[in-house]
């Protein structure tokens, strides 16, 4: 944007100290967004940050953020408007009634769009009728639309309103090429973070697969290959052996159904436990120490009333833990930690095992599971040796409200 001999902006009336300012005020508002994408645990969140921080920066009066998933647009992060649940469905009213859409064609032509006093256009058009009220309630003029475009493809689109007198100038459209970066990327993290879950849950389901045909479903086959025994020795067999077969098909029930119980407390561990984390941590310690003669050790005080959902990722964690002790530790002896303090939970696993040859990988998914339920609540997860072991420690934030 060219100065006039006053050193006046055209058409604005800024001097440049106001331009500097502004160009300042872009500046950190980038470096703002970027910090709320690698902190932020919620996609919805961090959209409505990156739009509230161009309103700020920018003489815009109102931003969208749409998100594009499986050939849908649905609002991801806002600034400027007002609460509409359905705008989805009357922005899809518009597209039947024939509106020009001009976000869409930035999307699919990934390519910034810039059109200038939209607002009279769209509020004069009937085809845009179903969202007059929500399109005219900002006080805005001129039209942006920047494609979210990550790795080659676009994820969505940023939309932008610009106030009356403000057209859209190059310094400001590379501010918003910027937020468009940043929300992309978030967009991107969001998708990785879900398919890395679902691998996850994937994972956790042929885990159980597992454990139930080499454990439980064995052991009823062998139950009933001692079943028919029994039978075919009846009215033959001595009271001694008849008792002998009874005896081995009573110990095969325990078994199974001590395989069970453990099996249906790994996925439903705070229900069995009245929804309290130590004592389901306790029954949980009491499972694994049986199946695996590891010696372990419930420490720590007294906690406050959480919230399930942190309840059931502190256990998760241990669960993950415990289970990483028991197959690459050579362990004689965990300590579970569980304490409270500071608004955070710690959960601490420590063992006296050989420890970790190198280091972790940070892909493995046990890691990326105890990762992701820390992040879950603003939280930390490290992984280390200690003197004679290794140690997995996990600090969560707790609620100041007992809600999440």
């Amino acid at each position: 944007m060219t100065t006039d001999a006053v050193g006046a902006c055209p058409g604005c009336g800024r001097s440049p100290g106001e331009d500097g300012r502004h160009h300042q005020r872009r500046l950190a508002a980038i470096a703002r967004a970027a910090s709320s994408v690698a902190d932020a645990a919620s996609l919805s969140v961090t959209l409505d940050v990156v739009a509230r921080e161009v309103m700020q920066a920018t003489h815009i009066a109102a931003v969208q953020i749409l998100r594009v998933e499986q050939g849908s647009m649905r609002v991801a992060g806002k600034a400027g408007f007002t609460d509409a649940d359905d705008f989805a469905e009357r922005l899809e009213e518009c597209r039947q009634l024939g509106a020009r859409l001009v976000f869409v064609e930035a999307f699919e032509r990934t390519e910034r769009i810039v059109v200038l006093h939209r607002k009279a256009a769209v509020l004069a058009d009937p085809r845009w009728a179903p969202l007059h009220v929500i399109m005219g309630a900002p006080e805005w003029d001129s039209f942006v639309a920047v494609p979210l475009v990550v790795r080659g493809r676009a994820v969505g689109v940023l939309n932008a309103y610009y106030s009356p007198g403000e057209d859209p100038g190059d310094e400001t459209l590379e501010f918003l090429d910027a937020m468009a970066d940043q929300a992309a990327t978030a967009v991107d993290s969001a998708d990785l973070l879900a398919r890395s879950r679902l691998e996850a849950q994937l994972e956790e389901r042929a885990r159980l697969a597992r454990e139930l045909h080499d454990s439980v479903v064995q052991q009823v086959f062998s139950m009933r290959m001692h079943a028919k025994a029994l039978r075919a020795q009846v009215g033959a067999a001595t009271p001694e052996q008849v008792r002998g077969v009874a005896d081995e098909l009573l110990g095969l029930a325990q078994n199974a159904l001590a395989d069970l119980r453990g099996l249906v407390l790994q996925l439903h561990p705070l229900e069995l436990a009245g929804r309290d984390l130590v004592a389901a941590v306790r029954t949980l310690a009491e499972s694994v120490q049986a199946a695996s003669g590891v010696r372990i050790e419930i420490s720590g005080g007294e906690l406050p009333p959480l919230p399930t959902e942190l309840q059931d990722d502190a256990y998760r964690v241990v669960q993950e833990a415990l289970n990483n002790v028991v197959k690459h530790a050579q362990a004689t002896s965990a300590v579970v930690t569980l304490r409270a303090g500071g608004g955070r939970l710690m959960v601490e696993v420590r063992d006296d095992g050989v420890g970790l040859a190198g280091e972790p990988r940070p892909q493995a998914l046990g890691l990326v599971s105890m990762r992701e339920r820390a992040q879950r609540w603003s939280g930390t997860m490290e992984i280390g040796n200690t003197t004679g072991g290794c140690r997995v420690s996990v600090r969560m934030t707790m609620p100041a409200d007992g809600r999440r």
